[in-house]
């Protein structure tokens, strides 16, 4: 079995008998209307030739995974697979940006794909729904967690499917985020020890994942992007986003002993051999230890394709934005009472430019729509070009593809993440948001076992009551836990979460328990 490293999160499995490409990102459009770009660049990947193809596989439906201009090009008898969620959301947006209709595959069984066994997991909470993909033969295994959180349990099950520790694993170690970049209530250096938080705790993430996995080869994968748009390109500098070298350093001096790789497109990894050739071409031009001025270089050959995406988007036409945005939302609050009800906090809109204008909405068990008047008070704010209004309005962008592109400002008080709203603005989807309902419904009886370093043990939730995640791999530090998927921290002892208003359930337990 050999992998090609095709860039970002982009991999061909090759057998000697089958051959499937997951997640190719090509296009010189980059994804999110051109604010993310490929890194290094991989375009050339576009030209090659496909047609031996046994599958393609789209994870989830993030467009730095799903590139439009890759699987049209491809011919039709090759499918397309994407993993069975609960909403139709990515089904769809594949037909509808290819003209192609996808196969959706059941988390319930494996599947033979050629001579690959595959099978896959979703994240334990519907409210992120991205997938692990695993693959087997008789002799050989990997496993791609793809941008996806995977809980201990979750690790076991694979392992026991593979029938052992994997010869691969992939992980993601950037991260694929606004907060803190976007957030105008932080300072430039608070907001930088933020995202140095947020990188610790993700590669901590990482290295306790990675320790358990106990892959043969352990690969750097999924990030970070470029943004090469002027008005974007200062995102490149934030520690939120480290690059597979600086992740495969953190990892290693915290002591992870085998084998990690931060590859690059053409770099190829024959797990028979348990060799990897490094595409030497590629490394003539860019390095993971400084590409300051790659960056540059390649911002301004990608001008053209990013003024030629805002210019199609100047374009759209919108005579009254006001009604078009009170049906959006008063049609947003018919899809989750649930949703609305966890919300419960009064969003502002401040829209500049030639359709803007200033809206109030509120979810709550009672929520509403009006104009911002002087005096409105409001929990969040949005502020940002009515040009991508349109493209959210007019052509169903999803709101947190926009999000993702950067090209906003926001402000919270108080500075809590809700992720019932970034939820119920994503999937804008009954069947999406009655998943999470049923789901966080359910799993609040399920408990684990903690220790902190005095041995004192505590029973606590199994699951994060803020957003459903998993805290099996939660970081434990003094008598606090941490939630490795939003890091938020609580008290063992009372339960009380320290940076947001969720409380845990926590019990002491008793020395002979």
């Amino acid at each position: 079995m050999k992998i090609e490293f095709l860039g970002h999160a982009g991999i061909c499995i090759s057998t000697n008998t089958t051959k499937i490409v997951m997640d190719g990102w090509f296009s010189k459009n980059g994804a999110f209307d051109g604010s993310w770009y490929q890194l290094p660049a991989n375009h050339f990947y576009m030209k090659e030739d496909w047609s031996d193809l046994d599958a393609v596989i789209v994870s989830h439906e993030h467009m730095d995974h799903l590139d439009p201009e890759f699987l049209t090009q491809i011919c039709d008898q090759v499918p397309i697979l994407i993993p069975k969620y609960p909403s139709s959301n990515l089904f769809d947006k594949i037909k509808f940006l290819t003209k192609k209709e996808p196969i959706e595959l059941s988390l319930e069984e494996s599947h033979m794909i050629g001579d690959l066994n595959c099978h896959i997991w979703t994240e334990e909470s519907p409210m992120n729904q991205d997938s692990i993909w695993v693959f087997k033969t008789n002799e050989k295994s990997i496993i791609n967690t793809v941008d996806s959180r995977v809980s201990i349990s979750q690790i076991k099950s694979m392992k026991k499917f593979i029938g052992g520790d994997p010869n691969l694993v992939l992980i993601q170690g950037s991260g694929a985020s606004w907060f803190p970049v976007t957030y105008t209530q932080y300072d430039d250096e608070k907001k930088h020890n933020v995202s140095i938080k947020k990188k610790e705790s993700k590669l901590n993430y990482v290295w306790q994942t990675a320790t358990i996995f106990n892959p043969e080869h352990l690969v750097i994968n999924a990030g970070p992007p470029a943004f090469l748009d002027n008005e974007i390109f200062y995102a490149n500098d934030d520690p939120i986003f480290p690059n597979p070298q600086i992740s495969k350093n953190w990892l290693s001096n915290k002591g992870y002993e085998k084998s990690i790789h931060a590859t690059m497109p053409g770099d190829l990894l024959d797990l028979e051999t348990n060799t990897l050739n490094e595409n030497n071409e590629i490394r003539k031009n860019f390095s993971w230890d400084d590409y300051t001025d790659y960056l540059k270089n390649y911002s301004n050959e990608m001008q053209p394709n990013i003024l030629n995406i805002k210019n199609k988007i100047d374009s759209l036409s919108c005579e009254n934005m006001n009604k078009k945005m009170k049906e959006h939302f008063e049609k947003m609050f018919n899809v989750s009472l649930y949703f609305n009800e966890r919300i419960n906090m009064t969003v502002f809109f401040d829209i500049d430019g030639y359709d803007g204008g200033k809206w109030i909405i509120n979810f709550s068990s009672k929520p509403y729509f009006k104009e911002f008047e002087k005096g409105d008070k409001f929990d969040y704010k949005y502020s940002f070009n009515s040009k991508w209004l349109k493209r959210i309005l007019l052509e169903n962008l999803p709101w947190e593809d926009f999000f993702l592109s950067l090209r906003f400002l926001a402000w919270r008080n108080p500075d809590i993440y809700n992720d019932h709203l970034l939820g119920l603005l994503k999937f804008n989807d009954e069947s999406a948001t009655k998943a999470v309902e049923i789901f966080e419904k359910s799993s609040s009886s399920e408990t684990i076992t903690v220790e902190i370093s005095s041995g004192e043990k505590f029973e606590i939730e199994k699951f994060c009551p803020h957003a459903g995640a998993s805290l099996e791999t939660g970081i434990i530090k003094d008598n606090h836990i941490e939630c490795s998927l939003h890091h938020y921290i609580f008290d063992l002892e009372t339960g009380n979460c320290l940076n947001a208003n969720c409380n845990l359930k926590s019990k002491k337990l008793d020395n002979d328990n």
